[in-house]
């Protein structure tokens, strides 16, 4: 009677070892074919959960799905469990770090670049473009450009990019940058004003025909009617509703632009960022 459960046993083991190789080839396949969705979804099955002789490879397949639909938090999570030891470790590391770094979460970006265990060089210097890149964002311009200071010219992988980050920064430097403030008060003055000055110029004229077009209508009927008639009453709230609402819009138009300014910036560094990684780890 033993030796029939031993044979069961060993059955039962070694159709969910095959089993499970099976899942793993498969979901190698289904990444070599972008389809990250049902991969996650395969992540999911208890065979996965057994697999802990690949539990590196696991883990790093687990991220790239994450990460290809967005799912960076997931991503990280996984892409961070790759031990040192698997050929997927400085891969896996450096797009957790990016992860981080999209997140807006700068501090642990640094954490994870400058915990990287790596002997390769190019690496390292990536290393460096990175967390030069998480200065700059944190708009430290200075301590930015001591990390590119490590990264030689004749770099062709990185070069390009540093001198990209370089020119954003100039362009940072050069940009005036406008004031809400100023723009409510250039409006409060002569209407429209303060849309021209944040760079809507059509807004602005069009605000200060409105504008003056119902006070002189407004002035006229209480010229002619006086100010308790009810078309000077009515075209008087006209023009002061549009004359406040100039002031307002004026003021959020600025700040609108010089936010929309902001994030073009932003998203270009983090573009910056990214491209070498990718070329790198092809």
């Amino acid at each position: 009677m033993k030796q029939v459960w031993l044979i069961i046993l060993i059955f039962w083991t070694g159709y969910g070892f095959s089993q499970t190789k099976s899942d793993f080839s498969f979901i190698e396949h289904l990444i070599n074919k972008g389809n990250y969705k049902e991969a996650i979804f395969l992540f999911k099955s208890d065979s996965m959960k057994l697999m802990h002789s690949q539990a590196d490879s696991l883990n790093y397949y687990k991220g790239w799905a994450h990460y290809s639909v967005k799912n960076l938090e997931l991503s990280t999570q996984s892409f961070l469990l790759v031990g040192k030891e698997s050929p997927f470790y400085a891969k896996s590391h450096f797009f957790a770090g990016y992860n981080q770094i999209y997140l807006n979460r700068y501090d642990e970006a640094r954490n994870t670049f400058e915990r990287l265990n790596i002997e390769d060089e190019t690496k390292k210097l990536l290393v460096n473009f990175e967390l030069g890149g998480i200065e700059m964002l944190q708009t430290n311009w200075d301590a930015a450009q001591k990390h590119f200071e490590k990264i030689s010219p004749d770099n062709a992988l990185l070069s390009q990019h540093i001198t990209a980050l370089q020119q954003l920064n100039d362009g940072l430097k050069a940009h005036h940058k406008k004031s809400a403030f100023l723009a409510g008060l250039m409006s409060g003055i002569v209407p429209g004003s303060g849309k021209i000055y944040a760079g809507k110029t059509g807004e602005g004229v069009a605000q200060m025909i409105a504008t003056t077009g119902f006070g002189l209508v407004a002035w006229e009927n209480y010229r002619k009617v006086g100010i308790k008639n009810i078309r000077t009453i009515f075209f008087g709230s006209i023009f002061l509703a549009t004359y406040i609402s100039n002031i307002y819009g004026s003021a959020i138009s600025v700040k609108i632009t010089e936010n929309n300014y902001s994030n073009a910036v932003h998203n270009q560094i983090l573009f910056q960022l990214h491209i070498p990684l990718r070329n790198f780890f092809e």
